[in-house]
């Protein structure tokens, strides 16, 4: 129900299909607790495939690793989607924009407008732009306390694997909050 699905995802595609009859397959899984934004457009039937026979998130990597697909490279430092500038993005996932793709970084931090003298304050974080969270020092700091998490989680869940410890992983930001692009 974010904004970036309404207006990225949704909205082109109704324009797309036009008043044809479509099924729209959408893949939230049977452990999911929500139906994610579904049009309101009468000609499009959602669909959830992997709900109907059950599937949940174990399954979905397993089917993944013995398609021989794996998983996708972002989640080698990532937990959510593969969008570069998502405002949701945990500070130890901007450090991974930063190292894995530093153009992606650098136009980000672009998009930023700090002015202090004029009051404006248009950051990716709430707290921090992304040039402070860039330092080294900064990028340490937020290196050593994910690390802490993770090691902390391990413990926590014996026998589970990297990219569950990852997911269970938080910092210091809350998830629970909207960002406010999404409620304008």
């Amino acid at each position: 129900m974010r904004w970036c699905t309404k207006m990225l995802k949704i909205k082109p595609f109704e324009e797309f299909v036009g008043d044809d009859p479509v099924l729209s397959y959408i893949g939230i899984r049977a452990d999911e607790k929500r139906e994610g934004y579904i049009s309101k457009r009468s000609n499009i039937k959602p669909v959830y495939p992997f709900k109907e026979v059950g599937i949940v998130e174990a399954d979905v990597y397993r089917i993944l690793e013995e398609s021989g697909l794996g998983l996708p490279k972002y989640y080698e430092w990532r937990t959510r989607s593969g969008c570069y500038f998502c405002f949701f993005q945990r500070k130890a996932e901007w450090v991974g924009l930063l190292e894995r793709h530093p153009d992606k970084f650098e136009e980000a931090k672009a998009y930023e407008k700090i002015n202090e003298a004029a009051a404006i304050h248009y950051t990716w974080n709430e707290r921090e732009s992304l040039e402070e969270l860039a330092k080294p020092e900064r990028v340490a700091a937020i290196k050593r306390k994910h690390e802490a998490e993770l090691r902390s989680q391990k413990r926590a869940s014996p026998g589970q694997k990297l990219y569950q410890i990852l997911g269970a992983v938080l910092d210091d930001e809350d998830d629970t909050e909207p960002c406010l692009i999404c409620h304008l």
